[in-house]
């Protein structure tokens, strides 16, 4: 469980939205002077500045874009509650959060998660699926914790270096080297949307590139190939197709990018001078 800048922002926002033109009302009076909505929003901006807006901005988007029920909240709440049993308070209470301060977080958290599913795709990668997943393929890999040392891996088998020999001695994955990098036969749902690119694009005996995965850097060998049996039409898996291409689809996309698309949509548009760089790393905009 760990705290976030949400809990500041979804407090906050509220303070945002009422300062409107009252911005030298008096919010908390002293013996030591009074303290405006301006001073407050001034100082806001010092401690949180763009983080903060970015905050509140997309929390409001996604409010206006997606529905969280509250029974969604209260399910997913008790979740956690169950997860860490009699250790729940002092963990809401060691991260700065409160019941319903932590309720809120939940309920951002299920917003970005419906974001995150609502990806588009397309009659390609459907087919695309579809026509991989006719086929289970028996594979070796040697992973590698950087792209150059992956590099010379795969230049010591383009060099005549057997492929298992190399693993057994180089590959990253403790679970497969010792097998000369053996990942046995695997669906095409068993891969990640790289690995399964690379894969299929090979002939038996073939070695890969070296390709980026969930894993690291990779490199893959086609031991051979076999048709599934009893496949089924596409008319007839059409919806499990199409729900395992989302998933792999969302499992691949950053936040970032689901972030910079609602942006876009939104046309958001910072008036303060000193926010205007809020969103430059999201959109890609900041001046290096």
């Amino acid at each position: 469980m760990k705290k976030t800048i949400i809990g500041l922002a979804l407090t906050a926002s509220l303070m945002l939205a009422a300062c409107g033109n009252s911005q030298d009302e008096v919010i908390v009076t002293t013996a030591s002077g009074d303290i405006t909505k301006d001073e407050f929003y001034e100082q806001i901006k010092e401690l949180a500045g763009t983080s903060l807006l970015e905050q509140v901005v997309i929390e409001k988007i996604l409010n206006e874009k997606y529905d969280v029920t509250d029974k969604e909240v209260e399910e997913q709440f008790s979740t956690y509650k169950d997860m860490y049993g009699d250790s729940f308070e002092t963990a809401l209470a060691s991260n700065g959060y409160t019941e319903e301060t932590f309720k809120d977080t939940v309920r951002f958290q299920l917003l970005q998660q419906k974001a995150m599913e609502d990806v588009e795709i397309t009659d390609e990668e459907i087919n695309t699926y579809y026509e991989r997943g006719k086929y289970e393929l028996h594979t070796r890999h040697i992973v590698a914790e950087t792209e150059e040392e992956a590099q010379q891996f795969y230049d010591l088998i383009a060099e005549g270096n057997d492929f298992e020999t190399v693993a057994k001695e180089k590959s990253q994955d403790s679970a497969t080297a010792e097998n000369g990098g053996d990942l046995d036969w695997l669906a095409v749902a068993d891969m990640d949307t790289a690995f399964a690119q690379a894969a299929y694009a090979l002939e038996a005996g073939e070695v890969s590139k070296v390709i980026e995965t969930a894993s690291g850097y990779e490199i893959i060998q086609l031991v051979e190939k076999r048709e599934v049996a009893d496949y089924k039409a596409l008319e007839d898996q059409r919806d499990e197709v199409i729900a395992a291409v989302k998933d792999q689809k969302v499992a691949n996309t950053e936040w970032s990018t689901i972030e910079a698309k609602l942006l876009k949509e939104m046309n958001v548009e910072v008036k303060d001078e000193d926010l205007k760089e809020a969103f430059s790393e999201t959109l890609g905009t900041n001046e290096e």
